[in-house]
C-alpha cells in the first residue's frame, strides 16, 4: 500500500473529514484526495467514512486505520532520520489533563526527561479527548481517570489510586470537623464543582440524590489549582483527590466517595521502544 494514501487518510482526518480542506493541506485536488481514500479503502476492503446528515466522519474501521497510519508515517519519517544522520529520533506523544499531567504524570517522567531531550510531548486534553487522541493515533498514550474498561483496540493498566478529599480554607466551619467529613455533611456547604458532563460532578449528583439533597454550587470550575484557589479565598468546598498538593488549606477525606484510578491508555499490540521504555517509566 503506497504511503500517499496514508497520508491523504491523516490529512482528511485533520481537516474534519473534509475533502477540500485535506486537499489544500497536501497539495493535492479534492477528487484526487477521494481517489486516494478510496485506494486505501479497496486495499484493506472497509469502508474509511460515511455519510451523517451534511458531514462525513470515519468509521470505526476508518478510525483504526487512521492510528496504523500515523504509526506508519512516524515511523518511516523516523528511519529517514535515522539513514540520514546515523542515530534514531523517536519522540512519544502523551494525553492527559492538566491535574494528572501535573500531580500523577511528571514526577515519574522526570528522570527520563532529564536524561534526555525532546523525548516526550504532552497534548493537555480532558479524559475523553485523551482517550480519542490515542485511538486516532494522534496520541501514543493517554492517561485517564476512571473505570477498568478501555474502548475497543485499546488496553489499560492502573497508575495510581486516589481517595477523594474535601478542601477548605482554615477559616472554614469544616476545617475544625478534625480529618474526616460524611459526604452527607460534606452536601451541607457550597461546593466548587466541575461543569455539568464531567466524572466527578455526576459522582456527587449521584451522592446528592442518595441523601435526598441537591448540590449547592458555589462555582463551576475546571482543574484541581483553580479550585484550591478559589476554596483558599473561602468561596466554597472543593472536591479533589489526594494526590494534588494543598499548602494551607484544610484536607479531610470524604466517607462514602468512591475513589478514582488513573489508568494509562495504549494501542494492543507492541508499540515503538520509546513508547515501551516511557510505559515501563510510568509504571515504575
Amino acid at each position: 500500500m503506497e504511503t500517499d494514501g496514508l497520508r491523504a487518510l491523516v490529512a482528511f482526518a485533520e481537516a474534519g473529514c473534509n475533502l477540500t480542506l485535506a486537499g489544500r493541506a497536501i497539495g493535492l485536488s479534492q477528487p484526487a484526495v477521494h481517489a486516494r481514500l478510496q485506494g486505501v479503502a479497496r486495499a484493506l476492503e472497509i469502508s474509511l467514512y460515511e455519510r451523517r446528515g451534511r458531514r462525513l466522519q470515519l468509521t470505526p474501521d476508518g478510525t483504526r486505520v487512521l492510528a496504523w497510519a500515523r504509526d506508519v508515517l512516524e515511523r518511516e519519517r523516523a528511519l529517514r532520520v535515522e539513514l540520514r544522520q546515523g542515530h534514531a529520533e523517536e519522540r512519544v506523544v502523551l494525553a492527559c489533563g492538566e491535574g494528572a499531567l501535573v500531580h500523577v504524570v511528571a514526577e515519574r517522567v522526570a528522570p527520563l526527561l532529564r536524561e534526555r531531550t525532546g523525548v516526550l510531548s504532552f497534548l493537555v486534553l480532558d479524559g475523553p479527548a485523551a482517550v480519542a487522541a490515542v485511538e486516532r493515533g494522534s496520541a501514543h498514550l493517554a492517561v485517564v481517570a476512571g473505570p477498568a474498561s478501555s474502548p475497543p483496540g485499546l488496553r489499560s493498566q492502573p497508575l495510581v489510586t486516589a481517595s477523594m478529599l474535601a478542601v477548605a480554607s482554615r477559616q472554614h466551619p469544616l476545617a475544625r470537623a478534625g480529618r474526616e467529613v460524611e459526604v452527607r455533611a460534606l452536601l451541607e456547604h457550597r461546593l466548587l464543582v466541575p461543569p455539568l458532563g464531567r466524572a466527578l460532578r455526576a459522582t456527587l449528583e449521584d451522592a446528592a440524590a442518595a441523601h435526598g439533597r441537591t448540590l449547592e454550587v458555589a462555582a463551576e470550575v475546571t482543574g484541581w489549582e483553580a479550585v484550591c484557589r478559589l476554596a483558599t479565598l473561602g468561596v466554597g468546598v472543593g472536591v479533589i483527590n489526594d494526590v494534588v498538593a494543598t499548602p494551607g488549606l484544610a484536607r479531610l477525606s470524604v466517607r462514602g466517595l468512591p475513589p478514582v484510578t488513573y489508568r494509562l491508555l495504549m494501542r494492543r499490540g507492541r508499540g515503538t521502544r520509546l513508547a515501551e521504555e516511557v510505559v515501563r517509566t510510568l509504571l515504575g
